[in-house]
């Protein structure tokens, strides 16, 4: 169960160079901290658009690490643009490469839809580690993941439809086991879908993060109290970044949207609250190998009890 995208095709990159705000926060921080003698790693380089970003900063030398057959295209691209002399594709696993020398920029656009979930920042991590140098800087920097519950009508539409007798025919088998099953979405759920303020996760300072944390699980026990009377059938998850000292990036429902949506978990059913209602959650990030991740959650409210499968969240090839 779950999602899986894979970065080998061009294809798949498409809406990532599409999503402006993405793109503009990583070429805003890299314009804010490159120097004329900058060397830079870019690790998950894709179709090299934050190598471009760095070299048209000022950067003397950019390294696009790319592991998948994405790395041609990368470096047709750069050779389009006339910077080829400034910028080297390397093509492998990061973990096994070697580069010449040591950087003092590390860029990578390693997050999901809730920061952690593609299970890539042990990658970053263990390259800051080895190629990194004292004082050198890290983009993103830090990264938070929020949580709130929510109504996701995208959702409901979807549970629903099975409901409806569609084509005549009574398919209400397939809405019991939609509604049962621990499938994440990616919905664009937006404030006035929120029924509790945001709690923070956990919050990851790539500067300091070790090897293990980084590998290890990340747990979130939080304790919600409904702002309004309402339904809710979801968990909205999101991510902010802060890079370098005052460039921020964020899917949060309240910014512009973004190709990552807010990562949706169902919690089962639609639950009545009323202003007050309390709800508990207690949600489980394990990572499950290079580009996958586990996700597990449990609700409470007010007698009501879900419990998610393990749910594989993302498969990468990073």
């Amino acid at each position: 169960m779950g999602i899986e995208i894979s970065y080998r095709n061009l294809s798949n990159h498409e809406s990532m160079l599409q999503d402006e705000v993405r793109c503009n926060a990583f070429r805003d921080a890299l314009f804010e901290v490159v120097r004329p003698d900058s060397v830079v790693l870019d690790i998950g380089a894709g179709t090299g658009i934050l190598s471009l970003f760095a070299a048209r900063a000022g950067a003397k030398k950019v390294y696009a690490v790319e592991r998948s057959p994405v790395a041609r295209c990368a470096r047709q691209i750069i050779e389009a643009n006339g910077l080829s002399d400034r910028i080297t594709v390397l093509q492998g696993e990061m973990e096994a490469l070697e580069l010449p020398e040591k950087v003092d920029i590390i860029v990578s656009e390693w997050l999901g839809g809730y920061g952690v979930d593609e299970n890539l920042l042990p990658i970053v991590i263990q390259a800051r580690d080895r190629w990194l140098k004292p004082g050198g800087v890290m983009i993103p920097g830090t990264t938070t993941s929020w949580m709130a519950p929510a109504y996701d009508e995208y959702l409901q539409q979807e549970i629903e439809f099975w409901y409806k007798r569609p084509y005549g025919i009574d398919l209400s088998l397939v809405g019991d086991d939609r509604q049962r099953r621990s499938e994440p979405s990616c919905h664009h759920i937006k404030p006035e879908d929120l029924a509790c303020k945001a709690q923070l996760m956990w919050t990851i300072d790539s500067h300091a993060c070790t090897a293990d944390q980084a590998n290890g699980t990340f747990e979130a026990e939080l304790d919600f109290i409904s702002d309004c009377e309402g339904e809710i059938n979801a968990l909205a998850t999101w991510f902010e970044t802060r890079s370098a000292r005052t460039v921020e990036l964020s899917n949060a429902p309240d910014c512009p949207d973004t190709h990552w949506g807010r990562t949706v978990f169902p919690i089962g059913e639609t639950i009545h609250v009323r202003k007050g209602t309390r709800i508990k959650v207690h949600f489980v990030h394990e990572p499950h190998g290079k580009g996958h991740s586990n996700a597990r959650w449990t609700v409470e409210i007010e007698g009501y009890r879900y419990q998610s499968e393990d749910t594989t969240l993302l498969t990468t090839d990073f």
